[in-house]
């Protein structure tokens, strides 16, 4: 697949959050919005859906289960019983809830939170350590946090600060979790577009979801575009590496907020999408299990 193609017609409202399974051969993803998580395996082509009873937005691999963030809380999901337990709740104020996630070089869960109005830019900064403990990342607070993001040999750190336009990149030290040196990695204001998840390769090339502007990039380490995918979407969400050689890149989507005229030229909005790359994706440790260098 040279282009990206639908592999799952789901029409989410709000895609979200994908994640391969490697052991399971599945590929899992979230509606934010329906309060749903989803299925795909590409064996058989066929998916799943599993009522939450939260608004997931975020996911990460646990023992055969997921972690998963979600309206102000992280919780456990076992996906064999359908069970859920509530970890902690987050002391955020009325109309936040979570975003996006991803997993930190030292097996801890990092994840955003955002004003769901999109009006209040006090979205913060979070990570679940291995022990199960909730600490806030003094990060400055923005509207839209997206893309949790570390670089292969782990010393750097990327996030998107969608509602600016713009890819962050910040030096991060394995040894203590810190971070420092804010720089801006990549802007897409002059593209009209709104920077959302991302992967990683094994090169250190970042991918990026470009809401609103119907793309995946593939950025290079000095912040220049590689590659520009187009798609038949115009929100893509999010993005993550599977198959067995992790060559396979899938593309979340949303149809949330499109007009029926938009629809009618889109109608594989919410879908979930995927494409053939050469360079394989950067493996995702589970959850408490630090990253093999």
């Amino acid at each position: 697949m040279s282009e990206a193609v639908c592999v799952a017609p789901t029409g989410c409202l709000l895609g979200e959050g994908p994640l391969w399974s490697p052991s399971e051969g599945f590929l899992w993803w979230v509606d934010i919005k329906r309060a749903k998580l989803h299925r795909y395996n590409p064996k058989t082509g066929n998916t799943r859906r599993y009522d939450l009873p939260l608004h997931a937005s975020a996911l990460a691999l646990a023992d055969g289960g997921l972690i998963m963030v979600g309206d102000r809380e992280v919780g456990r999901y076992d996906t064999a019983t359908e069970d859920y337990e509530c970890l902690h709740k987050l002391n955020e104020p009325e109309g936040f809830r979570t975003n996006d996630g991803g997993m930190a070089p030292d097996g801890s869960f990092w994840f955003g939170t955002m004003d769901d109005a999109e009006t209040l830019p006090e979205g913060q900064y979070y990570r679940l350590t291995s022990d199960f403990n909730v600490e806030r990342i003094g990060l400055p607070e923005v509207l839209v946090t997206n893309t949790f993001q570390f670089a292969p040999d782990s010393n750097t750190f990327y996030t998107s600060d969608s509602a600016e336009q713009m890819i962050l990149a910040y030096s991060y030290d394995p040894d203590t979790g810190g971070l420092s040196n804010r720089r801006v990695f990549a802007s897409t204001l002059e593209a009209g577009c709104y920077p959302d998840g991302s992967a990683l390769d094994a090169e250190g090339y970042l991918w990026n979801a470009q809401w609103a502007g119907s793309r995946l990039v593939r950025y290079a380490p000095d912040g220049s575009i590689d590659r520009v995918v187009k798609l038949p979407v115009s929100r893509p969400t999010s993005c993550a590496f599977g198959g067995p050689e992790l060559t396979t890149l899938y593309i979340t989507s949303a149809r949330i907020g499109l007009s029926d005229a938009a629809l009618d030229r889109q109608p594989m909005a919410g879908s979930l999408f995927a494409l053939d790359v050469e360079t394989p994706g950067l493996p995702v440790p589970e959850f408490g299990h630090a990253r093999s260098l």
